[in-house]
């Protein structure tokens, strides 16, 4: 106790950023999977983006295809390639009377506790407006005023639904064969709520609170109700039936200190607790200190792995890349107090060089040792989406990274090798190229030939 107490007093003298979220896939993804999400198409006005991409390993190559396009009152994006989790397309056509959205959907109703899934209460990010939203879905989408009606098919299974709200107030139906669910929504500045029901009786309830400014802020939220309640349009993805979460964020200089603490409980015998604290120190010559450490007990959900104790921490520091940029960072995860019975340890090196002519290379270089039965997930961030790859047991990993213009558009070059202790070497290779063009409008043939010589 004293050695933890003595890392914890270390962690704040070094001044404190947390994001303080450990990085993990949803919780119907299996233990050890790869997962991908789309992420937002940042395209603004009368703009069209083209995507081809390559990826492969020593025994198969895969090949994707996108277009994203944006008008005045119709944007949308498809996606095609053998095997692509993201495969599929989607429309949105705006008028003065509201929205039609048709295809791939992601829809998020108030918490998200009826349509759209409810955060983690171990997250961070579950305590943004913009946490993550459901599983996508197929079907379309109308909005019109305060008026949404829904019609699709969610988890395999055929759903229809509406919402109308008004002011703060909003209510919603969903429907799927003879079950029926409803919820009652509260959303304004700083609080909002959730109330979903089913006619069977069982219910679930989430309420937030957001205080403090710019230097100061503080956010809890709660939540009760019936351990068996699922959502009728994402029924793995319920999450716990009861939790507490405060988070606190304080900025001072250059100082930014981030805490969270949460207890949940699914049901009887299934429950957790996770305490975090990360510290930001911003140095000299756009230089940066983080240090943080974390205590986990107990259950996460059904597809991850149980586990009793654990204890992290890591401290990282970095340099922005100007032109030279440098990340070291060392991390370490124990089953007992004060870091002890390791069951996770990395180490992290990334050098990036910005070169004129937009080119940008980067070389990471990655040690890793995670016990048997959990999984590393590291982040990747590629043009459309956002990908967490699993890694377990000993090895190392190193990837290169070539972006350049090429083509009116922008090329990205990707190699990675991974080399478990035991095992072969697994590698991988990545190409993307993109282009971005404004969408010109067509002249009408009259005033073509009216303007043609």
């Amino acid at each position: 106790m004293k050695r933890a107490a003595c890392l914890l007093l270390a962690l704040v003298l070094l001044g404190a950023r947390a994001d303080a979220d450990t990085i993990e896939p949803p919780p119907d993804v299996p233990e050890g999977a790869d997962h991908a999400e789309a992420t937002d198409d940042s395209l603004s006005g009368a703009e069209v983006e083209l995507g081809l991409g390559l990826s492969g390993d020593a025994h198969s190559t895969e090949r994707r295809r996108r277009v994203s396009f944006s008008g005045g009152d119709l944007t949308g994006t498809v996606r095609e390639g053998r095997g692509d989790p993201l495969a599929g397309g989607s429309v949105i056509e705006r008028g003065g009377w509201g929205e039609l959205r048709a295809g791939k959907l992601s829809p998020r109703w108030n918490r998200g506790l009826l349509l759209g899934s409810s955060g983690l209460p171990w997250e961070r990010s579950a305590l943004e407006p913009g946490s993550r939203g459901g599983r996508s879905g197929e079907g379309a989408q109308c909005l019109a005023g305060g008026a949404e009606v829904l019609f699709g098919r969610f988890s395999g299974r055929a759903l229809g639904g509406a919402r109308v709200a008004g002011g703060p107030l909003s209510l919603g139906v969903l429907g799927a064969g003879h079950e029926q669910q409803a919820a009652l929504g509260f959303a304004a500045e700083r609080e909002a709520l959730e109330l979903a029901m089913s006619r069977s009786g069982l219910w679930r309830a989430e309420a937030i609170w957001m205080r403090g400014g710019t230097k100061a802020r503080w956010v809890a939220a709660v939540r009760q109700g019936s351990a068996s309640f699922r959502s009728l349009a994402e029924p793995r993805r319920g999450g716990p039936a009861r939790s507490v979460t405060i988070a606190t964020t304080r900025r001072a200089r250059r100082t930014t200190t981030r805490v969270l603490a949460s207890v949940w409980r699914f049901r009887p015998a299934r429950a957790g607790a996770r305490t975090a604290l990360e510290v930001e120190r911003a140095l000299p010559g756009d230089q940066l200190l983080v240090a943080g450490c974390e205590e986990q007990q107990g259950y996460r959900g059904e597809l991850r792995s149980q586990a009793g104790l654990r204890q992290g921490g890591w401290i990282e520091w970095s340099r922005a890349p100007r032109p030279l940029g440098l990340l070291v960072r060392q991390e370490l995860w124990g089953a007992r107090p004060a870091l002890r019975e390791v069951t996770r340890a990395v180490s992290s090196c990334r050098i990036e060089a910005r070169l004129p002519h937009d080119i940008s290379l980067s070389l990471a270089h990655l040690v890793f040792r995670v016990r048997r039965g959990e999984s590393l997930y590291l982040r990747e961030a590629e043009s459309d989406r956002l990908v967490l790859r699993a890694l377990s047991g000993e090895g190392q990993r190193t990837q290169l990274d070539l972006r350049l213009p090429l083509a009116r558009g922008a090329l990205r070059a990707g190699a990675q090798l991974t080399a478990p202790l035991a095992g072969r070497r697994v590698p991988r290779w990545t190409l993307e190229w993109t282009r971005r063009s404004g969408a010109r409008p067509r002249r009408p043939e009259g005033a073509r030939a009216e303007s043609d010589p």
